[in-house]
């Protein structure tokens, strides 16, 4: 990327942080920005503990789990799976894209502030600290082999294609702007603990740049600390951050074996300090990050290169212990004893016809399947629309097959509850269906003294929509496996981009009452592992009501075509997007 170009992009990411920033009354007296701002908290590489940090602190502050590497096609600019050095113009984002991306922004805005989790930003560093300039940067880090006994313990390193990811990496470090780089992370066919010494050190490296390019110092949060006197480094991070320290009650819950996998479970504690890892692999990481960062220093600001090699010290502070001789088998799902039955709907406290099953993963991939027929592609330009199809590797149960455009579902979780759900796609989900998403008071009404099944971490994953114990006409899962989209959301200002509420418990958020009726929202094109969609049914939505694929792909692109024309507040145009699925935007929005 030339220089002039690189000015460019970061000038569209300051563009797009300053359309958001107007919306949070940049320039007040007071400067809430200040306050409303998200905290990111940053990571090293993966497996620094961010889950940890984000349980930590999910009663106290919102949570976003890379809400900007992760969740985003492989077309899209700002993805780890695009080799193409990042533009953010409008060629390449689109007018979706850029929708998406200011949206996405408005919604990490709020009080109590939001925490966003990042790892592995790598050339993208520079540029979400653009689009985050008010966010307070916490850096998380951790001694290369702790993160390389993580990778042996999980097999990491192959499930989620870190093959791919170095070849990738280096091919962005080739570009113009990047060149010094290169040389770094040579195409040589490296080892697998020679390349991952080689990107850790590569990701911390651009991380301290981008900070530094910043002004911003960032609060460093050390796994190793945490380990050794977890309260103290929660209660400093809390001060820092301006939040109440939250209760410290999460207790290990017993996993069941051959079900939890607990690559992301945060509910065990560690009060030890072991590298599970031969010795040769450990010393071809450290020594490999050593050597990266002693690259580095022949071109880098010596700021850089000292924070870093702070952050990546402490191998010394492990026991290395040669890994069991027979490897924890990988997780399977659960599965149903049988054929599902027919979904029917129920009649619950409030007056709605609740649907006894979640919508499955079988029965998204036959929408999307069919909407994608229909000329309504789930992601354009990288931009998912309906759901987010993240690698099975990363949670991700339902993936589009190219050559023959068909959906599928990774084998044994067609009766698992679809998740990776938007707004959007639960919302079309249940017009297809003939039905509508519960609002927040339905829900609460609906689900009150009921028990969470499947919450806490205990299973590791979704479980099947049938709960043991249950009937076929009774209502399963009324609390538990994943969260709900409601229909309706908080009332906001006109201009601001449109909310739908959240609701319930899923399998890896907490089961207490408290955190089951707590109020959250999203925006509409916003996802998660651990949400779903619970259809209901009233008077005016029944099996007749519902849209075929067709009829619903002519009214989503319709809408898209409106995003292709002048400008309009990020509020009014989702406002008609809810008018385009039939959904009444006046009662809690005013008029547009």
């Amino acid at each position: 990327m030339s220089e002039s170009l690189h000015t460019a992009v970061e000038g569209a990411a300051v563009g797009v942080a300053a359309r958001v920033a107007e919306l949070y009354g940049e320039g007040a007296e007071q400067d809430p920005l200040r306050t409303s701002a998200p905290v990111l908290a940053l990571g090293i590489f993966e497996r620094v503990g961010s889950n940890w940090l984000s349980d930590s602190l999910r009663a106290v502050m919102p949570q976003h789990n890379e809400p900007f590497r992760q969740q985003l096609g492989r077309e899209h600019p700002l993805s780890p799976c695009n080799r193409i050095p990042i533009d953010l113009s409008g060629s390449a984002l689109g007018s979706l894209g850029r929708h998406h991306l200011a949206c996405a922004l408005s919604d990490l805005y709020g009080q109590p502030r939001h925490l966003v989790k990042e790892t592995n930003l790598f050339f993208a560093a520079d540029t979400v600290l653009s689009l985050l300039p008010h966010s307070p940067a916490v850096v998380l880090t951790r001694a290369p082999i702790g993160i390389a006994s993580s990778f042996e313990r999980g097999r990491l390193w192959d499930r989620w294609a870190y093959g791919q990811r170095y070849t990738q990496v280096a091919a962005t470090a080739g570009s113009p702007r990047w060149r010094d780089f290169a040389q770094l992370v040579p195409l040589d066919e490296p080892a697998a603990p020679v390349a991952l010494g080689r990107l850790i050190a590569l990701n911390a490296l651009l991380l301290a740049k981008a900070l530094v390019a910043s002004g911003r110092d960032g609060t460093v949060v050390p796994y190793e600390q945490h380990v050794s006197d977890r309260q103290a480094v929660l209660a400093a991070l809390a001060d820092h951050v301006g939040v109440a320290l939250p209760s410290d009650t999460a207790q290990a819950a017993p996993r069941p074996r051959g079900v939890l996998d607990p690559t992301f479970a945060t509910t065990g504690r560690k009060d030890e300090l072991v590298a599970e890892i031969d010795p040769t692999t450990a010393d071809l990481v450290s020594s490999h990050v050593a050597a990266t960062v002693a690259g580095a220093r022949e071109f880098l600001d010596e700021r850089v290169t000292k924070t870093v090699a702070a952050w990546l010290a402490g191998d010394d502070r492990y026991e290395v212990r040669n890994p069991p001789a027979r490897r924890r088998a990988l997780a399977r799902p659960q599965t149903s004893a049988g054929p599902l039955p027919p979904p029917a709907y129920h009649p619950l406290a409030g007056g709605a016809l609740w649907r006894t099953q979640l919508v499955t993963n079988l029965e998204m991939a036959d929408l999307l399947t069919l909407l994608h027929a229909a000329g309504l592609p789930n992601t354009q330009l990288g931009t998912n629309l309906l759901i987010c199809p993240m690698p099975h590797e990363r949670g991700g149960r339902l993936h589009l097959d190219v050559r023959t455009r068909q959906w599928r579902v990774s084998p044994g979780y067609e009766a698992h509850p679809a998740s990776w759900v938007t707004w959007l796609g639960a919302a079309t989900a249940a017009a297809w269906l003939g039905a509508r998403l519960p609002t927040r008071a339905e829900a609460v009404e609906a689900t009150a003294g009921a028990r969470a099944y499947n919450c806490d971490y205990r299973v590791g994953d979704t479980s099947p929509v049938l709960e043991p114990g249950r009937s076929s006409g009774e209502v399963h899962h009324l609390v538990g496996n994943v969260q709900l989209w409601c229909g309706d959301g908080p009332a906001l200002a006109a201009a601001h981009p449109v909310q739908r509420h959240l609701f319930g418990a899923a399998w890896n958020t907490p089961g207490a009452q408290e955190a089951i009726s707590a109020v959250r929202s999203r925006y509409l094109l916003g996802s998660s592992r651990g949400v779903g969609i619970r259809p209901v049914r009233d008077d005016h939505t029944t099996a007749a009501t519902g849209l075929g694929a067709w009829e619903l792909a002519h009214r989503i692109n319709g809408w898209l075509d409106v995003l292709d024309g002048p400008a309009r507040p990020l509020g009014e145009l989702d406002r008609l997007l809810l008018s385009t699925l039939g959904q009444s935007p006046i009662a809690a929005f005013g008029p547009m």
